[in-house]
């Protein structure tokens, strides 16, 4: 329903009446549904996108305090334009490094992601996430309390990534 300031089309009117949109910029267009077609490709990127989020948010006090000092209230976006430009080639880059990994490190860095994902594998996700908050954090000039990830430092990261004590 429709708000309107006002006699219609004089003053101002937001929300949709019948088969226009009033917004509040004063723009009036006509209604479209809005489209879902759940495509493979489209259900991937959300899952991608849903497993780099979960990854985030497991985020301690120390680090998020850091990455929101250094970077400003945009650091989560940040480290997604990060890891999704180029179609994600950042992301790829470092799934691809992960895969290099010994059995044992890949354990080691499955058991060190509290985060569950659903697109990627576990591990590969933290991997991934750190070493793009890392590399932001190296280019901008920010310190932060992250160790490099590395084939052989699960642990430590994962110790690092979750912790609360500032």
């Amino acid at each position: 329903m429709a708000k309107v300031g006002g006699p219609l089309m004089s003053m101002s009117a937001s929300g949709r009446f019948g088969e226009l949109v009033f917004d509040q910029r004063g723009w009036v267009r006509k209604f479209t549904p809005p489209a879902n077609p759940q495509s493979v490709d489209q259900m991937t990127q959300r899952n991608t996108l849903g497993d780099i989020q979960r990854s985030l948010k497991e985020l301690g006090l120390v680090i998020r305090g850091e990455l929101k000092a250094g970077l400003g209230y945009r650091w989560n976006s940040i480290v997604l334009g990060e890891l999704l430009a180029n179609s994600g080639a950042a992301l790829a880059a470092y799934v691809a490094e992960y895969g290099a990994f010994q059995a044992g490190e890949k354990t080691a860095w499955e058991s060190a992601d509290t985060s569950t994902p659903v697109e990627l594998t576990a591990g590969a996700v933290l991997y991934a996430v750190a070493s793009a908050v890392y590399d932001v954090c190296l280019r901008m000039g920010v310190t932060v309390s992250l160790t490099l990830p590395a084939n052989d430092n699960a642990a430590t990261v994962g110790a690092e990534w979750i912790d609360d004590t500032p």
